[in-house]
């Protein structure tokens, strides 16, 4: 859904009603984890608010995985893409500040890295 909605702007916006809903019903950490991706496929770069309040929240509760949490930060990395947007770094990099030490050592934090890094691309 998020490739085939990729870059088509319409009033209808089918990708966000039907995967915004996806996202808060799914109970399976894969689920969500193609939903963020499909979301961020679909609004690359358009930096819709919208989508920083339905995403943050799973970066920021620590009860996700950190697997889930790294590819929300990318999701938001790749939605506000060069817009250096304060909220949507605070939102990273809150959540690398709570980590422990042996957390960050996990091969997904750079992922959090890399979400970070696509705000300020450009």
């Amino acid at each position: 859904m998020g490739i085939l909605s990729s870059g088509i702007k319409t009033d209808a916006d089918a990708a966000y009603a039907i995967l915004a809903d996806k996202l808060e019903t799914a109970e399976k950490q894969s689920h969500k984890i193609g939903i963020l991706m499909g979301l961020s496929l679909a609004y690359a770069g358009s930096s819709r608010a919208d989508l920083l309040e339905l995403i943050s929240p799973i970066i920021v509760d620590s009860d996700n995985s950190i697997e889930l949490q790294a590819i929300a930060s990318l999701s938001i990395g790749m939605i506000f893409c060069g817009s250096c947007d304060q909220d949507a770094a605070e939102s990273i990099t809150q959540i690398l500040l709570e980590k422990e030490e042996k957390d960050l050592e996990h091969s997904f934090t750079r992922i959090f890295a890399l979400g970070l890094g696509l705000l300020f691309l450009g």
